[in-house]
């Protein structure tokens, strides 16, 4: 990949086109340490803009996981006087570039996986694709062996009958739940149809990718 300088900037919206000619040709911009004074110089993949002291690292792709905590919308802007999840993005140069594989509802906290590109979303969210997602959830009741084995088997969700779920039991009123599916409000509607409800719901893994240590509010790039 090849791309000007002004343009790559641009598209990090860290201004418009006609101001990024004015700056690149006024003010002190680096790419690999070395003052470039055009706003046609190309730049590549890992190659390094020093701009407003700032160092940005010129990418092809952007991965990013974020765990997003309750109260955050899955949207690229506020939505119900709820922050969007990119507000949690404010250090990251690159947060204008990503958009999010699949919105989740705002009261739970998530793994979200980021992207800027579409075939990897579409990967993970095409229902064709079968990708595994897996959550802890916590229950109001005791979850018996016969709510065990429905949701192993499928369960009626109000307008969908369910694919065969895997449940991991680690506690009477605690399981992880893998499914493959994407349905509105999936997980508490199949809860509810095994006569119980969740009171606490986290993704912990998406496809390949997993939470693993990041705190809630955290960040971070993968290759």
């Amino acid at each position: 990949m090849r791309v000007r300088a002004d343009r790559y900037l641009w598209n990090l919206w860290i201004a418009s086109r006609k101001e990024l000619v004015k700056i690149i040709k006024d003010i002190w911009i680096k790419i690999n340490w070395k003052e470039i004074f055009k706003s046609e110089t190309k730049v590549e993949v890992w190659d390094i803009i020093e701009f407003n002291w700032e160092k940005i690292e010129v990418k092809e792709d952007i991965l990013i996981l974020l765990h997003k905590p309750a109260w955050y919308v899955s949207s690229d802007i506020a939505e119900w006087n709820y922050p969007s999840y990119k507000d949690l993005l404010s250090d990251c140069p690159y947060r204008n570039l990503v958009k999010v594989a699949w919105r989740l509802d705002v009261d739970t906290e998530w793994l979200l996986v980021l992207s800027s590109s579409w075939s990897l979303i579409h990967q993970i969210i095409s229902p064709k694709k079968w990708k595994e997602k897996i959550y802890l959830v916590k229950l109001k009741d005791k979850i018996t062996e016969d709510g065990i084995n429905k949701l192993e088997k499928w369960v009626d969700i109000w307008d969908y009958i369910t694919l065969p779920a895997k449940v991991k039991k680690i506690s009477d009123k605690q399981i992880y739940l893998t499914i493959t599916e994407w349905k509105f409000h999936q997980i508490k509607k199949m809860a509810n149809a095994i006569w119980n409800q969740v009171i606490y719901l986290k993704r912990i893994k998406v496809w390949d990718y997993e939470l693993w240590d990041l705190k809630l509010g955290e960040w971070k790039y993968l290759e």
